[in-house]
């Protein structure tokens, strides 16, 4: 009979095992590996969604941003225009009150002017009169002619 050495029954063995596994462990390591490579497809998918998702709001946030600075420069300059408005506004009252001042001013200046004329009149027909009366004392003969003379004197001197 034939004799069959080890190596024989070791090769049988072997591709038994090969086909033990063939038949039963290979449709559970190619599940496993459908269901593996399926898991990891999904994954990418979604992570491709998410990429879309994330450059889409890449692309809001950016376009958002650029409607804030043009909002913020907008609001920049409207402030700037309305706080010159608003200098321009207060120097103009400022300039009206200097201009009401002064005219206050240089009213109360004429006034007083007028007073201070209208005294000095006072004095000098008080102090005139004082001459008259000195002279009428001391010539009493020329009073009427020295009185004429010294009413025109006066007349000219108030008016």
């Amino acid at each position: 009979m034939f004799h069959f050495d080890e190596k024989f029954w070791l090769a049988i063995a072997f591709f038994t095992f090969g086909a033990l596994a063939a038949k039963y462990i290979w449709p559970l390591l190619r599940k496993g590996l459908d269901n593996s490579s399926k898991k990891i497809a999904e994954e990418i998918l979604a992570a491709k969604e998410m990429k879309e998702n994330a450059e889409r709001l890449l692309v809001k946030a950016e376009k958002f941003y650029e409607e804030a600075m043009l909002f913020t420069a907008k609001l920049a300059k409207d402030t700037e225009d309305e706080v010159r408005k608003l200098a321009d506004e207060s120097h103009q009252l400022l300039e009206e009150e200097i201009s009401k001042r002064r005219a206050g001013a240089l009213d109360r200046i004429k006034t007083e002017e007028d007073s201070a004329i209208r005294e000095l009149k006072v004095k000098i027909v008080n102090l005139a009169l004082g001459k008259l009366t000195t002279e009428l004392n001391l010539n009493q003969e020329g009073h009427e002619k020295l009185i004429e003379k010294t009413l025109n004197n006066l007349g000219k001197t108030v008016h």
